[in-house]
């Protein structure tokens, strides 16, 4: 994982094996980061996302290990019992073009992943 800020701009590029949620929350905490939202693409090939339904008490989870390209990668991180908080949905294509999405869990990246991260200077505390 290597990052680069640009005032209130992270150009963050992830390698392969490099984890998408835990990579986010390196740079947060390196960067002391309470608010941003962020947006990316790239390729993983194990990937653990959600679907919460309406009056449950956690996710729906579904993991999977197959190559996949991130057509859409977006979230937010906030602040939670003061640590951060990544709440990240990913949109992925699989060989055959079909796509699968939801709320990420995690996702491993298998080449490569660029994120760019717009801090906000604040702080959204949930």
């Amino acid at each position: 994982m290597d990052y680069k800020k640009f005032d209130n701009k992270i150009v963050l590029r992830l390698k392969a094996y490099d984890k998408i949620i835990e990579s986010l929350e390196t740079v947060a905490k390196k960067e002391n980061i309470r608010a941003c939202h962020f947006q990316g693409i790239g390729a993983c090939n194990e990937l653990k996302i959600g679907l919460f339904h309406k009056g449950a008490s956690d996710y729906d989870w579904k993991t999977y290990n197959e190559d996949f390209e991130i057509t859409s990668l977006m979230g937010n991180i906030t602040i939670f019992e003061d640590k951060p908080l990544v709440h990240a949905h990913i949109t992925c294509a699989r060989e055959n073009l079909e796509i699968i999405g939801g709320h990420l869990n995690e996702a491993t990246c298998s080449l490569t992943a660029e994120i760019f991260i717009d801090v906000i200077y604040g702080e959204i505390i949930k």
